[in-house]
């Protein structure tokens, strides 16, 4: 089943179509790029996707639960965190179960087994979600962005507004959501980092 089915969608400004009967599909595995000269459509396409915008027909259909990752370059980002504390929220989920795992534990360690099961089995999910390799991801994402020459402790406040995009691009990238929509990555890499970019997607499938 498709992640994402648009049908018949169409959207103008003023007279002009800037997107016309579009009908389109994208699965699991499936890499969509769109080509064009500025103002063509491109991110209003995106905007189309996200629900920012409403089409004049048509409709965008989206598989219940699919996780949806946005690359907005002008998103608004925590100024008061370092870069590894910022990339380390996208692993909120799972700092919570170890939350939740630890305070069972503690339960077990004055006496109270009534939940080790369910401790047992929320140290497992962290397992295999590769809970204890998140600083590894993060260095990881990090060198291929070009982000670790500026150090992982530098503050969001004391970067320019292409490395916060870098920074917003990595966490998208170690939260892996099912659909990536991606406008303009490229913007403030330069051709090493696109081509570890296009590398990291490709193993992502």
């Amino acid at each position: 089943m498709a992640y994402i089915t648009c049908k018949d969608l169409t959207l103008g400004y003023e007279g002009h179509a800037i997107v016309s009967d579009l009908n389109f599909k994208v699965s699991k595995g499936d890499y969509l790029c769109i080509v064009g000269e500025n103002g063509t459509g491109k991110s209003t396409l995106i905007k189309l996707c996200t629900g920012q915008l409403l089409p004049d027909e048509g409709r965008i259909i989206w598989q219940p639960k699919t996780s949806i990752g946005y690359l907005d370059q002008y998103a608004e980002i925590d100024m008061q965190l370092d870069m590894k504390r910022f990339l380390k929220t996208a692993f909120s989920h799972l700092y919570e179960l170890e939350e939740k795992m630890n305070c069972l534990y503690e339960n077990i360690h004055d006496g109270d087994f009534q939940n080790l099961d369910i401790a047992a089995k929320y140290q497992e999910e962290l397992e295999r979600q590769d809970f204890y390799l998140i600083d590894t991801k993060i260095e990881q994402v990090a060198t291929g962005l070009g982000l670790s020459a500026i150090g992982l402790d530098r503050p969001i406040a004391q970067m320019s507004g292409g490395q916060r995009a870098k920074v917003i691009l990595a966490k998208l990238l170690l939260e892996k959501p099912d659909v990536l929509l991606l406008d303009e990555p490229t913007n403030f890499l330069d051709k090493e980092h696109i081509d570890w970019l296009s590398e990291y997607l490709c193993g992502l499938s």
